[in-house]
């Protein structure tokens, strides 16, 4: 069985059709690609920009120094699971105690259900409802107390 001229021409039209598909998916899926990892880059950059610091008023019955500065990236997670952006060894504190966080040009701060509560200024947080905090605040988890500084 041969082909005449007009049928391999149809078949060499449909196959040059094929591979032009074929390139422009390529280059579509390149450019998605590219795409996605600036964007994560860019969320990644944002998210680990300081945008505070805790310092360390009272460390009560946590390792660490008074006036050591901890810096406060958006989200800050704090509580005594190695999970947490930072880390306080206290049986006072909860797994999963506090939450601090950047939005519409505010630091924020929540409790997230904490057995012993978080203060800010010796008011204790209602659990789960974020309030905007402001530089020279008293932040306390567990028996750990922190000035909030820009």
């Amino acid at each position: 069985m041969s082909l005449t001229f007009e049928e391999f021409l149809l078949v060499l039209r449909v196959a040059s059709v094929a591979v032009l598909y074929l390139f422009i998916l390529q280059v579509v899926l390149v450019a998605r690609r590219d795409l996605r990892v600036a964007a994560v880059q860019s969320f990644s950059q944002a998210a680990n920009q300081v945008i505070g610091h805790l310092v360390v008023v009272d460390s009560g019955s946590a390792p660490l120094a008074p006036g050591s500065t901890l810096d406060i990236v958006s989200p800050t997670s704090i509580g005594r699971a190695p999970i947490n952006t930072i880390v306080l060894e206290s049986n006072l504190v909860s797994m999963e105690h506090a939450r601090l966080f950047f939005r519409n040009n505010s630091l924020w701060v929540e409790d997230l259900k904490s057995r012993n509560g978080t203060f800010l200024n010796d008011q204790q947080l209602p659990p789960e409802k974020p309030v905007a905090v402001r530089p020279r605040d008293i932040l306390r988890v567990g028996d750990v107390r922190f000035r909030i500084v820009p």
